[in-house]
């Protein structure tokens, strides 16, 4: 009776055990924010009635960790794919354009931007921000212009 006693002691330790580690897996990091950049439409056609390539800038968080987005960089490149212009956004313009410079979790924030400038061929965007976790969270994306 004592051997018996001793085995199902063993197999409830165990088991208790198994249960107690299967969740730890030693140190677990802080998720971090994911920003995606999107460009409606992309490529941008030119509209000649209003003399403007006109399209919507879509950031959106689907990793369910908020970003407070601290600059928007805009380097822009003409049809020699040189970089002839750069502009940057920070938090005050960020606000300007999208009502917000925060971006909670799995959402998007939308602002409607156009070019006149004849020169450019398509801007690189590059989005910079701290998430709610306090990781420096960076996302770039590419719109490109059609020609008139």
């Amino acid at each position: 009776m004592k051997k018996q006693k001793r085995i199902w002691i063993s197999l409830l330790l165990s088991f208790i055990l198994i249960i107690f580690l299967s969740g730890c897996s030693g140190v677990i990091e802080p998720k971090t924010a994911k920003i995606n950049v999107f460009f409606n439409p992309n490529p941008v056609p030119y509209n000649s009635e209003t003399g403007e390539w006109l399209f919507n800038l879509i950031l959106s968080e689907s990793n369910g960790i908020g970003v407070t987005l601290t600059s928007l960089r805009f380097d822009s490149y003409n049809q020699q794919e040189q970089l002839f212009f750069i502009q940057i956004l920070y938090e005050e313009d960020i606000i300007g354009w999208f009502g917000s410079n925060y971006l909670p979790a799995f959402s998007a924030l939308q602002a409607s931007i156009y070019h006149t400038s004849t020169v450019l061929k398509y801007d690189i965007l590059t989005a910079q921000g701290i998430d709610d976790n306090d990781n420096l969270i960076e996302a770039t994306g590419r719109v490109d212009y059609l020609p008139k």
